[in-house]
């Protein structure tokens, strides 16, 4: 136990130092923690995954709480006065990008590859969405508009979301064994998406309403904690989507001062600055184990020729999902603006566990899901679209000054010309 209890002291150390490189160099952090499981798995060996390995028993559960802990704080983070001024166009971007990336993959593993259709678009649900981690660090160290930060912002969180509930319906379609019909693809929906966004409200009105009758400060997130377990335990178990309740959850509880004042009442802030600190302790912690979880994972096999083509061929079918919409939603931005979105597009951890629990959600769902190099293709992508994120932003960091500093230059220059 020695050993195995160094290594987490030293993953602790790494995903710190990740963190601290990534806000200096902006070299994403997921490339950094995959490469040191990578480093610790098949390379060193000192953590081999074999049948038996309690690291690979206890993967579904580290899946799963990845995943609340993921879409919690997605939720207390998302501001919903700036999602209320960027709907009409960061919506339909977000919606159109994701729709159509799913489309082109599905499309090249049907003919390219030979995969049937929903297999295809249950790869593409995964690796359609980006990483909201990783893009909301990176996207402020670029000389972008405002209105362009707020739209990929908005895009990767969203997206977060998205990656989980569609694999989930796509899950439960091969289930179902409704193929593509899309009455029942939107009944499937609407039935997930409501139980759900119900229980959400509920449970947040409930902590709410707590928070406002009793001085809960002592053990207050531990308490919160609980009620997020039961929140998503109860919500899967009539059939809903979990993940959709505690995003919802997180977001009534964000918000709660803002929604307060529109429904015109006074409410104690229900997640206070200690809550909130303490949550993003926790949510480092499990993210920079989960990210070295799929670096032990990954083997010399997923470097193989044709799973780094093929991964590279849905890196760049995305990008062209990308551009095509751009061109369609977002006609009016500067040159600059475009070529940051287009290269904006890094996969994280909501990929990471959807391809992780895929298996154990198609056993509770009475089905097998056997799709050759799933995993290998989901961690490749991940990595590599990382890897192209961070090159985009050196590339495009000091191609042009920031536009607010073009203006105000332009504006000096119109004044001296008035004055003289």
């Amino acid at each position: 136990m020695a050993l195995e209890f160094l290594i987490i002291g030293v993953t602790i150390v790494m995903g710190f130092l990740a963190n601290q490189i990534f806000e200096r160099t902006r070299i994403s952090h997921v490339i950094l923690l995959m490469l040191f499981g990578f480093l610790l798995g098949p390379i060193l060996g000192l953590l081999p995954m074999t049948p038996d390995s309690v690291i690979l028993s206890v993967l579904p559960f580290m899946a799963s709480l990845a995943l609340i802990f993921l879409l919690f704080d997605g939720g207390i983070e998302f501001d919903i006065v700036r999602l209320a001024r960027t709907i009409p166009r960061s919506m339909l971007f977000t919606l159109l990008v994701f729709t159509l990336s799913i489309v082109l993959i599905t499309a090249f593993t049907v003919f390219a590859l030979g995969w049937n259709i929903t297999d295809g678009a249950l790869l593409g649900a995964v690796i359609g969405g980006s990483s909201g981690a990783v893009v909301i660090s990176l996207v402020e160290k670029t000389h972008t508009k405002k209105e362009t930060k707020s739209l990929l912002t908005v895009e990767s969180t969203m997206t977060d979301a998205l990656v989980i509930v569609t694999a989930v319906i796509i899950l439960q379609m091969i289930s179902a064994g409704v193929g593509m019909d899309i009455s029942a693809i939107a009944n499937l929906f609407l039935a997930s998406f409501t139980i759900a966004i119900v229980l959400g409200i509920v449970a947040a009105l409930l902590w709410i309403s707590l928070m406002n009758r009793f001085e809960l400060h002592l053990y207050s997130y531990m308490l919160m904690l609980a009620l997020l377990f039961g929140l998503f335990s109860v919500t899967e178990i009539v059939k809903g989507n979990g993940g959709i309740a505690v995003f919802v959850f997180g977001i009534v509880l964000g918000n709660a001062k803002k929604l307060g004042k529109l429904a015109r009442v006074e409410w104690v802030n229900p997640v206070s600055r200690t809550s909130r600190l303490f949550q993003e302790e926790v949510t480092f912690f499990v993210r920079t184990f989960f990210f070295v979880y799929i670096g032990l994972f990954m083997s010399l096999s997923y470097f193989t020729p044709f799973v780094l083509a093929v991964s590279v061929a849905f890196i760049l079918l995305v990008a062209l999902a990308r551009i095509v919409i751009q061109q369609l939603v977002l006609h009016d931005i500067p040159e600059l603006d475009e070529k940051v979105i287009i290269t904006m597009m890094p996969r994280g951890l909501a990929a990471a566990v959807v391809a992780a629990i895929i298996p154990k959600m198609a056993g509770e769902l009475g089905i097998s899901i056997d799709i050759p190099y799933f995993q290998e293709f989901v961690f490749m992508v991940i990595l590599l679209s990382n890897v192209a994120a961070t090159a985009g932003v050196f590339l495009f960091k000091e191609v042009e000054e920031p536009q607010e500093k073009k203006e105000a230059s332009k504006e000096k220059r119109n004044a001296k010309k008035k004055n003289g």
